[in-house]
C-alpha cells in the first residue's frame, strides 16, 4: 500500500511542484496551503510523513511541527525553506525534524531522506511485536560501548574488525574498506556513521551508476545546505567504475578540481573487492589512486571467517524480509537449520546470504524454518549458475540505478523506461 504524504507551503506553484514530486513517487498526497487547516486535517487523518514549509503567515513550519507533534509524535517531519540561518536549522533538528531542505531542492536527496524517514518510523512501530524474534539478533556491538550492527561480533574476526574500524572513526582524509565480492559495504558505512551522534556528520553515497561530477557536487552542496560540517562520500564498488569516475574520485580525495572550494570538512570511504596490489596490478586502479587508498585499509571479514556470526545474520536478514512482506510472525529458524548456515562457505559473503534468506522465507510460508528448508535452499545457492549470480548482483544494485535515471530524466518515468528499454509499469513495481 502506498505511503500517505502531507505537503503544507502557502506558495500554491512550491505545493504544485512538491505534490507533481511525490504523487510522481507513488505517495498519495494531501496538498493544504494553510497551516491551521494543515492541523486539522492532520488531527483526522493518518500520515506517514509532513513535508513544510518554515516561512508562512499565521504560523511558521516550526510551530506547526511542535503542535502536531504533540498529536502525533511518530510522524517524521521534513522542513523546506528559500533560505534558513545555521543557527534555525540545529535549533528545528534538535526539536525533532527528520530533514530540513533548502530551495530548489535537490529531488534525488529529498526523495532518499523521505524514504528513510518512513523507513526508520515503520522499524520502530513494528519493533515491540517483533522483539521475540531478535533477542540474539539484535546490537551486539553494543559491548563495546558502541552501536554495531553489520556483523553481530560473536566472532573474534568480527570483533576485531568492529573494534578496529571504532579505532579509526575520526580518520582525516581517506578510508579504504577491502573485502571480497558481496560484501555489505553500505551497512557497514552506516555503523561508522553511527559511530557519531552529530547531526552536522553527513554521509553521502556513490556507485557506478550515480557518480558524476554534477551528481556529487550537488549531494554535497545539499548536505552544506542542512548544516553539515563534515561530509563522508562513500564511493561503493569504486573497481567497477570507468576512468573518468575513478579520475573523478582521486580528485574528490584529494580535495582538487571542483572540490577545492568546499568549507567543509570532506572524507572519502573507498570500498573495494580485491586487495590493493591486485587491483593495482590488474589496472583497476591507477598508481594515484593505489597510494590514496593505502593511506589507512580495514580488511573486511569475509562469512567464512565469521561462521558463528552467520545464523544470527541469517535471523536479522528474516526479520527485514518479514517487516517488509508485512508477515503476521517473524519466522524462526530451528536450532538445526541455523546451524546450517555456520557450514556453508559463502563464496559471495553477505549477497548470497540475503538472497538465500529471503528466498527461504518466500518458499517456506509458516512461523518455523526447518532444516530441510535451509539444506535445500543452500544445495541449491551453491549449485548456483553464472547467469543467475549475474543476476543477483545486477538486482542487488538496481535501486542505484533506478534513482539515477530518476534524477536524469527529472522524474519523468516514461523516459526513464524508454532508457532501460522496458516499460513505465516495470519501472513503477521496481520503485515500489
Amino acid at each position: 500500500m502506498p505511503y500517505s504524504v502531507l505537503i503544507l507551503d502557502d506558495d500554491v506553484d512550491f505545493n504544485s511542484l512538491l505534490t507533481d514530486i511525490f504523487e510522481q513517487a507513488d505517495y498519495i498526497v494531501t496538498s493544504i496551503t494553510d497551516p491551521i487547516e494543515a492541523v486539522e486535517v492532520f488531527r483526522e487523518t493518518e500520515y506517514d510523513l509532513v513535508v513544510t514549509d518554515h516561512k508562512m503567515p499565521d504560523m511558521t513550519g516550526a510551530e506547526f511541527m511542535k503542535v502536531i507533534k504533540e498529536v502525533k509524535p511518530e510522524v517524521p517531519v521534513i522542513m523546506v525553506s528559500g533560505y534558513l540561518e545555521n543557527d534555525t536549522i540545529r535549533e528545528l533538528i534538535s526539536e525533532g525534524v527528520g530533514g530540513v531542505f533548502l530551495k530548489p531542492l535537490n529531488i534525488f536527496s529529498l526523495m532518499e531522506r523521505t524514504a528513510e524517514l518512513i523507513e526508520e518510523a515503520k522499524k520502530i512501530e513494528k519493533a515491540p511485536a517483533h522483539a521475540d524474534a531478535v533477542d540474539d539478533a539484535g546490537d551486539a556491538g553494543a559491548k563495546f560501548g558502541f552501536s554495531f550492527r553489520s556483523y553481530p561480533c560473536k566472532s573474534g574476526a568480527s570483533a576485531s574488525f568492529a573494534e578496529r574500524l571504532y579505532s579509526l572513526r575520526n580518520f582525516k582524509s581517506t578510508l579504504s574498506l577491502i573485502g571480497e565480492p558481496g560484501m555489505h559495504y553500505r551497512s557497514i558505512c552506516e555503523d561508522i556513521r553511527g559511530f557519531y551522534e552529530s547531526h552536522e556528520e553527513h554521509f553521502i553515497y556513490l556507485s557506478a551508476g550515480s557518480f558524476d561530477e554534477q551528481q556529487a557536487l550537488s549531494l554535497i552542496e545539499a548536505a552544506k545546505e542542512q548544516g553539515a560540517e563534515r561530509v563522508t562520500c562513500v564511493l561503493l564498488e569504486l573497481e567497477t567504475m570507468d576512468v573518468a569516475q575513478k579520475k573523478l574520485a582521486t580528485a574528490l580525495a584529494k580535495h582538487e578540481g571542483p572540490f577545492d572550494e568546499f568549507d567543509v570538512v570532506l572524507r572519502t570511504i573507498f570500498c573495494v573487492s580485491g586487495d590493493l596490489d591486485s587491483l593495482f596490478d590488474e589496472g583497476l586502479i591507477d598508481e594515484n589512486l593505489y597510494i590514496l587508498m593505502g593511506t589507512a585499509e580495514v580488511q573486511v571479514p569475509p562469512l567464512r571467517e565469521c561462521n558463528v556470526d552467520v545464523g544470527v545474520m541469517a535471523q536479522q536478514l528474516v526479520v527485514e524480509v518479514a517487516r517488509e512482506a508485512s508477515l503476521a510472525a517473524v519466522p524462526r529458524f530451528e536450532r538445526s537449520a541455523r546451524d546450517l548456515f555456520r557450514q556453508h562457505s559463502w563464496e559471495r559473503n553477505y549477497e548470497e546470504l540475503r538472497v538465500t534468506v529471503r528466498k527461504i522465507v518466500e518458499d517456506n510460508p509458516g512461523d518455523v524454518i526447518t532444516h530441510a528448508a535451509v539444506k535445500s535452499a543452500l544445495r541449491v545457492s551453491s549449485g548456483a549458475s553464472p547467469r543467475t549470480l549475474f543476476e543477483s548482483h545486477l538486482s542487488s544494485q538496481q535501486v542505484d540505478y533506478l534513482r539515477a535515471a530518476a534524477v536524469l530524466f527529472g522524474g519523468d518515468r516514461s523516459r526513464a523506461a524508454s532508457f532501460w528499454g522496458t516499460d513505465v509499469t516495470t519501472i513503477e513495481a521496481k520503485m515500489k
